[in-house]
């Protein structure tokens, strides 16, 4: 530290260098009559009061940032050497202070040390003005005592200071906020009065150990306590310990707050985590889809758990065996679940009554339309007048509905024995629970109705199927029938008959042609699910290729041209997909019009499928008859017009189906149609190619 005038100060808002806690020194500072300033461990000024300036003469803002060294004589050197002091307990120097009119003022500086808790330490020091009496010594002791208790005083910590006897010398103001008792009646007794019973022993022998070897059994830096509250209740406590020597006496201080809202909310954000997870393994529990009985089982057993309450049930709501209006002693819930619950009390629950004196939770739970919480039955007027509730040993409970309030399924219901304060997130627990079983058991039930849908529905395409077979394959015989006696007439008598004679024996052998041909197509349809082959890895170049070979003739009279790009291998049944691809074609040359057919067919990947389709330059399609034209015998054109039996669309699309895939047509009238279908690719695994060139 050197000499000289203080330098300029820095530009630099002092607060932004002190932190938060030079902010609370620099407060106390200010309320001190003495003056004292706050400075760092490399001697920087950071804070002074109004009794320092006025003992220097500078003002503050010519102080704050300069070293202290300046406004010292000749004995800086002791004074640094107390700093280095100060950094492991309260020093005091005497130094010669420079004024701003150049006087040398003597004077005693007390310097301590403060934020060692992990922030920048700080050294504060008090000046006292060394009078030239002999008294001097006395008097700047006084004052140094009567500062330090200014500052303590001011503090919102507790503060004591004991000696090795653990008698308390010195209490601050706040205890008595914090522990309920007085300095002055702290003051000459012992530490242990504000330790609990339970711990006084353990505190003696600890002290006795420390004093005897310095071994210390706990973080003296910080360590939570319980202390004895003067009401007889025990207040968590956060402490920080230190001693020090003073005239060849050991004593030691202690500074503490109390931690109860931080331990409260601790304890409720545990409780809220708990709660949550519980939540959380319940759900995945529920996906897991196990018996109704098992997941109210977990649930009860979470419940009670987490909420530490001493019974858990849940109750099934259940309808009167005999119809009439609900009297006296009638059951109105049967027991699903139940955790830690007496007989006497599951019994009463499930007995609802009419009667004000006979009020069950169960049942005021199912009239409310909100969650039920009742913290104390004594006092609770809904409950007042009831004792069911309290000759089963229940004091308070909550209670939540399971399902939709106007038809819930029943209740879930928490008991204690005695007065019990739930938290709102406790109230949320228990409905989202609740909430986690009604949608369980909603999920099982709509499970339960689908299976049994498709089970009907197998049962009844089949039984269809078995129709469609039979009823096909019984019409081929009469049709054959007819078949063969027209020819027969018309070969032995056509000497006899005349041309409306001939004109109608057509007619008939054209009907009963085409309606084998709807027999044919009808017997195919049903017969798509139950004759279908295996699937396959399928290449569609080659069903393509088979098809023109099949179409060749009708290719040829129509003058049809065919183009196509790449095909993949897809996933399928090579016989259907063949009949697939030879009605689409078929229609795309039938459906042409005046000019010669155009057809060209593409695929595209589209994710885990194939998209393949089949563009025509033919008469289009109305899009209001884009899903019309899917369905059985469903026919746009008059037989005059165009042949087939409107089957052949209805066909590919439940051939599709089976494949997993969807079909579809884009088209308008006179500009042509494109028919689209999506088919799996190959499956890998089997060693057919993916579609890619990929096995």
């Amino acid at each position: 530290m050197g000499s000289g005038p203080p330098s300029t100060p820095s530009s630099s808002d002092p607060g932004s260098h002190d932190g938060s806690s030079s902010h609370g020194i620099g407060s106390l500072l200010s309320a001190a009559d003495i003056a004292s300033f706050c400075m760092r461990t490399d001697g920087t000024i950071t804070d002074v009061n109004d009794a320092f300036t006025s003992l220097v003469g500078y003002g503050r803002s010519e102080l704050l940032e300069t070293d202290i060294s300046a406004l010292l004589a000749s004995e800086a050197p002791s004074l640094e050497a107390a700093v280095a002091d100060a950094e492991s307990g309260p020093v005091s120097t005497s130094v010669s202070i420079r004024t701003r009119a150049e006087t040398q003022l003597p004077a005693d500086v007390h310097l301590d040390t403060i934020g060692t808790d992990g922030t920048e330490p700080r050294i504060v020091g008090l000046v006292d003005r060394r009078p030239p009496s002999t008294e001097a010594v006395e008097a700047s002791d006084l004052t140094y005592g009567r500062t330090f208790q200014a500052l303590a005083d001011a503090l919102p910590d507790g503060i004591i200071v004991l000696d090795s006897d653990s008698d308390i010398k010195y209490a601050n103001p706040a205890v008595e906020r914090i522990l309920g008792y007085t300095p002055d009646e702290l003051v000459g007794s012992s530490k242990v009065t504000i330790i609990p019973p339970r711990l006084r022993q353990a505190h003696l022998d600890s002290l006795q150990r420390y004093l005897e070897t310095g071994e210390r059994n706990l973080n003296w830096t910080y360590v939570e306590l319980p202390g004895q509250h003067k009401a007889g209740h025990e207040v968590p406590l956060g402490v920080s310990l230190n001693d020090f020597v003073h005239d060849g006496e050991r004593y030691f201080v202690g500074l503490f707050r109390d931690i109860t809202p931080r331990k409260e909310a601790e304890r409720t954000l545990t409780a809220k985590v708990s709660q949550l997870e519980s939540v959380a393994y319940l759900g995945r529990r529920a996906l897991e889809n196990p018996a109704p009985d098992d997941l109210l089982e977990k649930a009860t057993d979470l419940l009670a758990a987490a909420l530490n309450v001493d019974c858990c049930a849940v109750y099934e709501t259940t309808t009167p065996d005999v119809p009439g209006d609900a009297g006296a002693n009638e059951t109105a819930f049967r027991v699903r679940s139940a955790v830690g619950c007496g007989d006497d009390l599951l019994e009463y629950e499930t007995q609802r009554s009419t009667t004000a004196d006979s009020v069950s939770l169960a049942d005021a739970t199912l009239e409310s339309d909100d969650p039920l919480v009742v913290e104390d039955l004594e006092t609770d007027a809904r409950f007042s007048t009831s004792n069911g509730l309290a000759d089963c040993d229940i004091r308070s409970g909550m209670g939540v509905t399971i399902g939709p309030l106007d038809d819930p399924w029943g209740v879930l219901l928490v008991y204690d024995d005695e007065r019990r304060e739930f938290a709102d997130h406790d109230v949320d627990f228990l409905e989202s629970i609740a909430t986690i079983i009604a949608t369980a058991l909603e999920r099982q039930r709509y499970e339960r109705r689908l299976n049994e849908t498709v089970d009907e529905l197998e049962a009844s395409n089949e039984r269809l199927e078995q129709f469609a077979y039979a009823a096909s394959h019984d019409l081929q015989e009469p049709l054959r029938m007819v078949s063969s006696y027209l020819s027969l007439i018309e070969r032995r008598y056509i000497d006899d008959l005349d041309s409306d004679a001939e004109e109608f024996i057509a007619y008939a052998v054209d009907g009963a042609d085409r309606m084998r041909e709807m027999i044919d197509g009808l017997l195919e349809y049903s017969r798509v699910e139950t004759q279908g082959e295996p699937f396959e890895p399928v290449d569609l170049e080659a069903v393509l290729e088979d098809v023109r070979t099949d179409l060749q003739v009708v290719i040829e009279d129509s003058d049809a041209e065919i183009t196509s790009e790449s095909l993949p291998t897809v996933w399928g049944d090579s016989r259907q997909l063949r009949q697939l691809f030879q009605n689409l074609l078929s229609n795309a040359i039938e459906y042409s019009g005046d000019e010669p057919p155009q057809v060209h067919v593409e695929a595209e990947r589209d994710g885990r499928m194939w998209r393949v389709s089949i563009h025509d330059a033919g008469i289009g399609i109305d899009p209001d008859d884009a899903d019309r034209v899917f369905q059985v015998f469903e026919r746009l054109h008059g037989r005059e017009e165009y042949d087939g039996t409107g089957i052949g669309l209805a066909l590919s699309r439940r051939i599709v189906e089976r494949h997993g895939g969807e079909i579809w047509v884009d088209a308008e009238p006179g500009e042509g149609s494109t028919f689209s279908f999506t088919l799996p690719w190959a499956r890998a695994s089997v060693g057919g190619d993916d579609g890619d060139g990929n096995t």
